[in-house]
Formats: structure tokens, sequence, C-alpha cells
């Protein structure tokens, strides 16, 4: 009814201004761009949350990363969402080449390593908590520990 309403495609990602889905009404309602630049709230001295949202404007997450990385992150022309892979949540960028995790752009991991967080808390980006890993040596290291305690 609201893409009728709005004289949009269907599939369009129409949001209620006021948060009521039940009022329709023309001047409530607004298709969301999603594409906008992401918002955030300082934490303390070092440390932002990136808001992070659905289609429909609506904040569904927010990830922390370091007050010196927000220019790079906020200023790069991707629209960082949450994303849950096998229930974990991770921050992401969609793009036409594939999803970009923000720990690993904020690390600069390349293809070969993984990027770990510390606390194992996958939307803590801070650097003092991600490290990057190659994940053959940690399998390898693994194989030796269980060797060595048998």
């Amino acid at each position: 009814m609201q893409s009728f309403i709005l004289e949009v495609h269907p599939k369009a990602p129409v949001r209620h201004i006021n948060g009521d889905t039940l009022d329709n009404r023309k001047s409530n309602l607004e298709v969301y761009d999603q594409n906008t630049m992401n918002s955030y709230e300082g934490i303390d001295e070092e440390s932002v949350a990136v808001i992070l949202r659905d289609r429909y404007g609506k904040e569904k997450a927010r990830t922390i990363i370091d007050k010196e990385d927000l220019n790079r992150v906020i200023n790069n022309g991707y629209t960082w969402v949450l994303f849950k892979k096998d229930t974990e949540p991770y921050a992401v960028a969609n793009t036409p080449e594939g999803k970009i995790y923000l720990n690993r752009f904020i690390m600069s991991t390349t293809e070969d390593m993984i990027t770990h967080p510390i606390n194992l808390n996958t939307l803590d980006n801070r650097k003092a908590n991600l490290e990057n890993k190659n994940p053959n040596i940690e399998n390898v290291e693994n194989a030796v520990s269980e060797e060595t305690e048998n």
C-alpha cells in the first residue's frame, strides 16, 4: 500500500517517519535511501559507535571503532549494515563485488589471512581487539598442541 501511495516500485524501502506502521498518510511516508552515510555517536575519548540500520532505516545494532578510523569508515562511500554469518553479527558493506567486512577493512586484511576479534565480540572493531591471523598456521599450531597433550 505504501508504495502505491508514494507511486514507487513495490520493493522500494518505504519508511514510516513517525515509526507508526499503521499511519499511512503520505506525509508520514518516505522512500529510505539505503546508501546514506552511517551516523555515529562518541563513546569515549578513543571510541565511536557506528549505527547499523536495516533497509528501512531502523537501528539494528552498533559497532565500535577507534575514533582515528572514523573518517575512513564513514567517508569511504560504503554504507555499513548488520549481517549475520552463522549467527554471529558483523558490520558489512554490500558492494557489486561482494561483501566487505568492516573488521577486514579496518585491519587491511589480505585475502590469505583472517581477522579475529580477541574478545570474541564481532561488533567490537577497535584495532586493539582485532588481530590478523594466518588460518593455515593456526590449524598447524592447534594440531601440534593436541598431539603434545595426548
